[in-house]
């Protein structure tokens, strides 16, 4: 599957919002311009293979390795911790305060520091987390799954209100989580 790498980490829906001409390929799982198709496997009509080793799903109520591995209520409260900061000081439009929740070796820490200079000085946006879920945790990285609307409340800039679900990658940075990267896996634009 594709994804869509998001340079603005939990503002990261604010990114999005600005083009307003986004097509099909554009969009998280869409193949790129140029990528050889799949052809159908010979003895297969729908080109749908049978699931096997790996790839089988697990049997319904069972779970995989990865989920049957017990997070750590304090660390997954950390975690979370982290993107209610994010968001906090993104609605405060507080670029200190959001850049201290990136870790310092992210690969979008300058793209991050531009884009949410840009968009503090032009737009005032309202932050809803609606969902978070902490994927995993393993030794000094964490994933979390987070679902998150944001809505023009002012501004001189164009602006698409939306919700968009993204996996934040968290690493370590002492003693204290932080965001380092991010990968969208989808968007929706509201309508009114």
């Amino acid at each position: 599957m594709n994804f869509l790498r998001i340079p603005l980490l939990a503002c990261a829906s604010t990114f999005f919002a600005f083009d307003a001409n986004i097509v099909a390929q554009d969009l998280p799982g869409a193949p790129l311009p140029g990528k050889p198709t799949t052809t159908v496997p010979a003895g297969t009509s729908d080109g749908i293979l049978p699931a096997t080793g790996t790839d089988a799903p697990p049997p319904p109520g069972g779970k995989t390795k990865d989920q049957s591995a017990e997070i750590d209520p304090a660390t997954a409260k950390e975690v979370k911790d982290v993107i209610s900061s994010n968001l906090y000081a993104c609605s405060k439009r507080n670029l200190t305060m959001a850049m201290g929740t990136i870790h310092p070796e992210s690969p979008t820490l300058e793209s991050s520091r531009d884009m949410m200079r840009y968009i503090f000085a032009r737009l005032r946006l309202k932050y809803t987390l609606e969902k978070t879920e902490v994927i995993d945790v393993r030794g000094d990285e964490a994933r979390i799954k987070v679902t998150q609307a944001t809505q023009k409340i002012s501004g001189n800039a164009a602006f698409r209100d939306n919700r968009v679900t993204i996996i934040h990658t968290l690493k370590r940075d002492g003693k204290k989580w932080k965001m380092f990267s991010s990968e969208a896996q989808s968007i929706q634009f509201f309508e009114y």
